[in-house]
C-alpha cells in the first residue's frame, strides 16, 4: 500500500540520512521524496511517498517522532 507522509524537521546536516535509514530498516521503499525549507527559519519539510504495510507504517511514525530533530509527522494517506 502507498502512504504519503510529511515530516517537519530541524534543518540540520544528517537529518535526511537518519530518516531515510529508519524507513529502509523497516522495509519501506521510498517512491518519491521532496525536501524544502519552511517559512520558519531553521525548519524543513520532507514529503515522502512510501510503500509498505499499514502496521509497519505506524511503527515508522512512532520511530520518527522519537528522533530529536523531528518536530511533527503527518500521514496524508
Amino acid at each position: 500500500m502507498r502512504h504519503v507522509v510529511s515530516v517537519l524537521v530541524q534543518d540540520q546536516p544528517g537529518v535526511l540520512q537518519r530518516i531515510a535509514g529508519l524507513i529502509a530498516r523497516r522495509g519501506f521503499n521510498i517512491e518519491s521524496l521532496a525536501v524544502g525549507r519552511t517559512h520558519q527559519e531553521g525548519l524543513s519539510r520532507l514529503s515522502l511517498a512510501v510503500s509498505g504495510d499499514e502496521g509497519v507504517l505506524e511503527q515508522v511514525e512512532k520511530q520518527l517522532n522519537r528522533l530529536v530533530e523531528v518536530i511533527k509527522v503527518t500521514d496524508h494517506s
